[in-house]
Parts: C-alpha cells; sequence; structure tokens
C-alpha cells in the first residue's frame, strides 16, 4: 500500500473513495478495515455493489491502515487506482 500511496494510485477514507467511484469510476479494488462501523460498511459495500467495484474486507485495522498508507488519521477504507497494485494486493490478502 505503500508503494501505491506514493505513487499517487490510492485513495484514501469513505467519502473520497466513494466520490471516486461515482464519478472517475477508476477504482480497482476497495479494502476495508475489519474494524470499520457498521454503517461506513453499508455505505462502502452498497456503492461498490451498485457501481460493480470490487471490495475486500481485510483483517487489518484501520489503525494498521493508516499507517501502511502514511496517514495521521484512521483511514477505514483505502481504494486502489491501479490495475497492477490491485492484483498484486488481492494475490497478498
Amino acid at each position: 500500500l505503500g508503494l501505491a500511496m506514493k505513487a499517487g494510485l490510492v485513495a484514501v477514507g469513505t467519502e473520497r473513495i466513494i466520490e471516486n467511484i461515482k464519478t472517475e469510476r477508476k477504482v480497482k479494488l476497495v479494502l476495508i478495515a475489519s474494524d470499520v462501523s457498521q454503517n461506513t460498511l453499508k455505505k462502502l459495500v452498497n456503492c461498490c455493489e451498485y457501481h460493480k467495484t470490487e471490495y475486500i474486507r481485510v483483517q487489518f485495522t484501520r489503525s494498521e491502515i493508516s499507517h501502511a498508507v502514511g496517514k495521521q488519521s484512521l483511514a477505514s477504507s483505502v481504494a486502489i487506482l491501479d490495475e497492477n497494485f490491485s492484483s498484486v494486493i488481492k494475490k497478498l490478502v
């Protein structure tokens, strides 16, 4: 995730991800933290399913995901915007 973040191929945060899915449609994969709230989970899953965007609920917490992408605030989800990074991450999780 760190490499993808440095390359500018990651969107962080629920609202930004939903906006990217709805408008730009460049999102290849959404990773959702294990400790995300039920409301946030429902928003993300509904958006992903409606727009046919792949998502994975990972075993990592918001804190672990935030640390991986170098953010101070907690990130409940991240979106991968590149097909190559997406396929590698799917194999790793």
